[in-house]
């Protein structure tokens, strides 16, 4: 049985005790279904760019991509700015590889990994690493990340420390509508805000930016 089926067989015990109307594992696949989310970044109320997830099979293989660009402030005088771009493709239910270019404000980030011989390893603008054991990668879409105690930073390669904890269930806006979902503060080295609708899909996140100002991702 690989990773994939043994978290499907655990993993539905757990969310039924967690998430609104979950019944039993079919309610939450551990991998969604080809298609996309879209995200609007929000500070104050405007917006400053974009989240995007693409989910697809390839060759077997089940991948996703993230594009995320934001920033605030005039060029010159910008108080944060984000550009990040990423594919993860996972084979037989274990993160196979990592393919990565991010640019936080002036500084960029170029990660390339994969796993070979059961070891997920690579290098991060020419340093090499290697991360041991099962890895959840810090894109968020994967419910799994509340059940984590670390992730995989897929814009530097460094491995974070985290701890979530659930704070309940809301209804949040999501593709114009409101829908009931599960609130998650996810606390440590990547403190976030993540909301997960009734199918485990990720539909609202927030974090705080570094001028101390709150960013939040909401579907649409």
């Amino acid at each position: 049985m690989d990773r994939r089926h043994l978290l499907r067989a655990a993993g539905g015990v757990v969310l039924a005790g967690i998430l609104p109307g979950a019944a039993d594992a079919a309610v939450c696949r551990i991998f969604p279904p080809d298609g996309r989310i879209d995200f609007l970044a929000l500070r104050h109320d405007r917006t400053i760019g974009y989240h995007r997830i693409r989910f697809a099979r390839r060759r077997g293989d089940f991948v996703v991509r993230t594009d995320i660009e934001m920033s605030v402030g005039p060029a010159g005088a910008r108080v944060f700015a984000l550009k990040h771009h990423a594919e993860e493709a996972w084979r037989g239910g274990w993160l196979h590889a990592v393919v990565s270019d991010t640019q936080v404000d002036e500084r960029l980030y170029r990660v390339r990994a994969e796993r070979r011989d059961g070891i997920f390893q690579g290098v991060v603008n020419g340093t090499g690493f290697t991360v041991s054991g099962y890895i959840i990668p810090s894109s968020l879409w994967n419910h799994d990340t509340v059940f984590s105690e670390s992730l995989f930073d897929t814009i530097d390669a460094r491995v974070k420390l985290v701890r979530a904890r659930r704070l309940g269930a809301e209804r949040v806006v999501a593709g114009g509508r409101r829908v009931e979902a599960e609130h998650f503060g996810l606390r440590g080295e990547i403190p976030r805000e993540l909301w997960y609708d009734r199918d485990c899909r990720l539909v609202r996140a927030g974090f705080i930016a570094r001028d101390g100002s709150r960013v939040v991702l909401e579907a649409i």
